[in-house]
Order: structure tokens, then C-alpha cells, then sequence
């Protein structure tokens, strides 16, 4: 045992390193979803619905802040994920002067193993931000029918008149939810990196790179399909939150419980909404 731990000790605290960073990347975005008030009336719209759950509800019950922070550690993973695999940068490595110690060295050669790590580690993520994301979608939806009443049905109709922004991207119940998803940028992007992502991962298998090593290795240059993917997919702004000089002037923790005044009053003028940064950047900005 103490051998093994000895032997081991790089890649254990490498290991460590690289999952300490992504529970800290989505505790930390997750909180910054759930408490900021700029998504506040973003909560209010894809809150818990159900009466039961209302009644235990808790922060992990948000989806809002689940999709948000499994998305900045997917965007942290895809960094990293090539790093392992860039056969140039593993060869510089090893004819630096720090790669003649054993330890150092026989870490390289484990490079494979932490870039499959790092794969169950977007796996994870893209799962969680795929769920959330539907559930949002549906919530989204459902705040456009009369039976949403009280606030959420407020927010959802902000839009409707020429020159305001909007918070709820469906403009009417009576939209088709695939068809208006598929038809936009978040929606297409997403489409386009699910189906990637599983041909990639499918083809990963030892069944395929034993017995079809040319399936493994065509389809993993969907890699590059992907990130393109992936770098437009934030531009879709599906979740849109408050802006900053909106929230100067409309204090939502008045103004929620006040919501027949807003236009009326002058402390609540209709809020202004804007569709949200990249997660990773939106993280670090704080």
C-alpha cells in the first residue's frame, strides 16, 4: 500500500487537483446563479412548479443554476481535454530538464488515462446541462399559459409590445417547443454537440478501437465539429437575466412582491433583460 500510494502520488494529486477545481467551478457558479439578483425573475420563471416540492424546496431543486454551472465546468473539461492528447506538447515535456525524474516522466506516459478522466468528466456535465436545459424549456413554456398566473405570467408577457426586451424566449403558449428550440442557435449548437459527443464516445469503446480502429479514429475527429459547436452555442443566450442599469433603478426585492404597480410606480419601472455571458467568462468575472 505504501508502495502503491508512493508510486502513485503524482497522479492522485493531479486527480485531486483537476476534480477539487471542477467542484469548486460549479459550487461557485451554481451559487452565483442561485443568490445574484440580476436572475432573479429568471428563478422566479423555472422555479419548482410542483406544490409538493415547494414545501422542501432547497437550492439544488433550481435548474437555472444546475445548467449554468454543469455548462462552466463542460467549457473547464473541453479545455483541458486536448492537453493530454497533443503529441507535440507531450514530447517537448519529456525533453525538459523537470521530466528526468522517474515520477515526472511516468506520468506522461498516463496521459491517455487522465484524457479518458477528463471524458467522464464532460460526459457528466453535457448529461446535467442536457436535463436541466429540458426542464428549463418546459418551465419556459408552461409561464406562457394562463395558469401560471401571479408573477410569472407578468414576466413571460414582457416583450410583447415593440421595443422591449424580453426574459421568456417563448412568445406564446401556443408554440411548438421543438420546433422553436431546433430553430435556434442554442437549440442547433446543442443538437450538433450531443450527437457529436455520443458518436465520439460510443466509438471510444474497447470493442470498437480493438476490433474497428478506423471507426474510433474518423469519428473522433468529430472533435473538431464539436468545439466549433461549442464556441457558437453560448451565442443562443437562452437564459437571459437582468441588466445591470435596470436593476438601478427596479429593486426586485420590492418590486417582486409588487408587480400589478409595475409601469405605475416609479420605484418599479419594467425591468430590462439581456441574454446571459458565456458561463466561464460570467465565473471569473465575479
Amino acid at each position: 500500500m505504501v508502495y502503491w500510494i508512493l508510486n502513485e502520488s503524482l497522479s492522485v494529486l493531479l486527480f485531486v487537483l483537476w476534480l477539487g477545481m471542477n467542484l469548486y467551478l460549479f459550487i461557485d457558479t451554481f451559487n452565483w446563479y442561485e443568490d445574484d439578483d440580476a436572475f432573479l425573475y429568471t428563478r422566479v420563471m423555472l422555479g419548482v412548479s410542483n406544490s409538493l416540492l415547494k414545501a422542501f424546496s432547497v437550492k439544488f431543486l433550481s435548474t437555472l443554476a444546475w445548467a449554468r454551472a454543469s455548462a462552466t465546468c463542460l467549457n473547464f473539461n473541453c479545455l483541458l481535454i486536448l492537453l493530454p492528447v497533443c503529441r507535440n506538447l507531450i514530447s517537448f515535456l519529456r525533453g525538459t530538464s523537470l521530466c528526468y525524474r522517474g515520477m515526472l516522466r511516468k506520468q506522461l506516459d498516463k496521459n491517455i488515462t487522465f484524457h479518458k478522466t477528463i471524458a467522464y468528466g464532460v460526459i457528466v456535465n453535457a448529461t446535467i446541462h442536457i436535463i436541466a436545459h429540458l426542464v428549463n424549456i418546459e418551465r419556459f413554456h408552461c409561464s406562457q399559459s394562463k395558469q401560471a398566473g401571479g408573477l410569472s405570467l407578468k414576466l413571460s408577457d414582457i416583450g410583447k409590445n415593440r421595443n422591449e426586451s424580453y426574459l421568456n424566449p417563448f412568445r406564446s403558449y401556443d408554440t411548438n417547443t421543438i420546433t422553436e428550440i431546433l430553430t435556434s442557435i442554442a437549440g442547433m449548437t446543442g443538437l450538433l454537440i450531443t450527437v457529436s459527443l455520443i458518436l465520439i464516445m460510443t466509438s471510444s469503446t474497447e470493442i470498437i478501437t480493438r476490433s474497428f480502429y478506423e471507426v474510433f479514429w474518423y469519428t473522433h475527429h468529430l472533435f473538431i465539429v464539436f468545439f466549433i459547436g461549442l464556441v457558437i452555442h453560448g451565442m443562443g443566450q437562452l437564459v437571459r437575466g437582468q441588466t445591470h442599469e435596470s436593476l438601478l433603478v427596479h429593486n426586485v426585492t420590492y418590486c417582486k412582491d409588487h408587480y400589478l404597480e409595475w409601469e405605475t410606480s416609479a420605484q418599479c419601472p419594467l425591468p430590462q433583460f439581456s441574454g446571459n455571458n458565456p458561463a466561464v467568462r460570467m465565473t471569473f468575472a465575479h
